[in-house]
This record gives structure tokens, C-alpha cells and sequence, in this order.
């Protein structure tokens, strides 16, 4: 047989055994292939079946919300039961934490402090809601807080949690926080917040505005009472002098 008979029989003869080896691992794994290729076509379909499901929710608790905001703003309107009546038709979470933030300003509105910082505090403690929205409430709860009941101490406890660099309320709570000093009447501290605020780059226009003008009162009023302390001691001075004077 000559070399090209013999690499053609080789050939043949691998192509064969190639063919075998494929027809082999098919025999093998086709059922495997075949459910795989199953599996994937229902995951996929499930995936569509599970999105369009959670779009037509999200479509029927927009509903529910946006009905609640009509309601609430009619003339006449009780607003907090308004929300509330929503609240019971809204599943934990995005929609029902909001509506629960909207019932509790409802509640401000209508004189309702008390419950309105217990509905803020709910708020902020229900784990289903966005970190966003309970740090939120905890802020305006400690605003309650202050301004309200003047459980200064509690409040600043609840603002030194979102006081913190990075987190969506920070300049807010800095700010809150100064003012509680003042109440206090540590100038210095609230001073130091107000400077941080102020010549902070990224903090927003209005808080910065307000915490440049109540920086530069507490300055003005430190140099003015330092001032008049010098001058008070230059007086005594001048009269000690007189006095020992013959």
C-alpha cells in the first residue's frame, strides 16, 4: 500500500473512531443537554411570568398611593385617615413606608405631635423600609423631639445615628444637631458645626446659607463679649491705678 493509500485509511479510520466518540458522550449526555436546554427556557419564562407579576403590583400599589394623594388633597379632607386607609391596602415596604411618612405629616399638620413622632419612630424601626426613607424618619422625629416634647438628650441620640458622613441626611442632622447645642447652650460645639457645615463644599445651598449666618452671629457675639471684657478689665485697670494714685 503506498503512503497516500496508508494516510488515507488513517484518516478513515480516525474520522470513525471521532464519530463513535461523539455519538458515545451524545448517548451520554443528551438527556442532561436536553433538560438543561428545558431548564433555561423556564427560567427564562419564569423570569417574564415573575417581572411582569411584580410590574402589575407595582402598578396597582401606584394606584392605591396616587388615589391616597387625591383623597388627602381634597378640600375638607381628613388627610391622616386618608393615608391610613391606604397604609391598609399597600404591602410592606417602598409604598407603605411612604405612605406612612406622608400620614405622619398629616398628623403634624393637624397638631397630632405625639403620634406623629410615634408614627415617625415606627418608621424608622420597620426593617421592610429603605434605609433612605427610615433615616428620614428618624430625622424628623428628633426634630419633633426637640422642638416639642425638648427631650434635647434622646433627640441628638437619634441624630448622631444619621450624623454620619456619607449617609443621605448627614448635613441635615449636623445641622439639627448645632441647633440643639444652642438650646443647650454650648456655643462653642454648635460653632464647630456650623463652621464644618459652612465651608463644606458639598453641603446644600440653603443649610449652608443658614449655618454661614449663624456662624458668623456666634462669632460676631463671641468677639463682641471678648471686647467688652477687655475693655471692663482696662477700666478696672485705669481706676485701681487712680486709686493708688496720692
Amino acid at each position: 500500500m503506498s503512503d497516500l493509500n496508508s494516510d488515507l485509511v488513517t484518516q478513515e479510520v480516525d474520522e470513525e473512531v471521532r464519530r463513535e466518540r461523539m455519538m458515545r458522550l451524545w448517548q451520554a449526555t443528551r438527556k442532561y443537554v436536553i433538560g438543561g436546554a428545558v431548564g433555561v427556557v423556564l427560567v427564562v419564562a419564569g423570569r417574564e411570568v415573575y417581572n411582569n407579576r411584580v410590574a402589575s403590583l407595582e402598578e396597582a400599589q401606584s394606584e392605591v398611593f396616587q388615589a391616597a394623594i387625591q383623597a388627602a388633597s381634597e378640600e375638607g379632607a381628613d388627610a391622616t385617615t386618608a393615608w391610613q386607609d391606604a397604609i391598609a391596602n399597600l404591602d410592606a415596604g417602598g409604598y407603605q413606608a411612604l405612605a406612612r411618612m406622608r400620614a405622619a405629616g398629616a398628623q403634624v399638620e393637624e397638631g397630632k405631635l405625639a403620634e406623629a413622632m410615634a408614627s415617625y419612630d415606627a418608621v424608622a424601626a420597620d426593617t421592610s423600609a429603605d434605609s433612605l426613607i427610615r433615616e428620614l424618619a428618624t430625622l424628623k422625629s428628633a426634630m419633633l423631639q426637640a422642638s416639642v416634647s425638648g427631650e434635647l438628650d434622646s433627640a441628638k441620640g437619634k441624630l448622631t445615628t444619621i450624623a454620619i458622613m456619607g449617609k443621605a441626611w448627614y448635613f441635615s442632622a449636623q445641622e439639627q444637631l448645632a441647633l440643639i447645642d444652642l438650646q443647650q447652650g454650648e456655643i462653642d460645639a454648635a460653632l464647630q458645626k456650623f463652621i464644618l457645615l459652612a465651608d463644606d463644599a458639598e453641603t446644600p445651598q440653603t443649610i449652608q446659607e443658614r449655618a454661614t449666618q449663624f456662624r458668623n452671629f456666634i462669632e460676631a457675639q463671641q468677639f463682641s463679649a471678648g471686647a467688652t471684657a477687655v475693655s471692663a478689665e482696662t477700666e478696672e485697670a485705669n481706676d485701681a491705678a487712680e486709686g493708688d494714685t496720692p
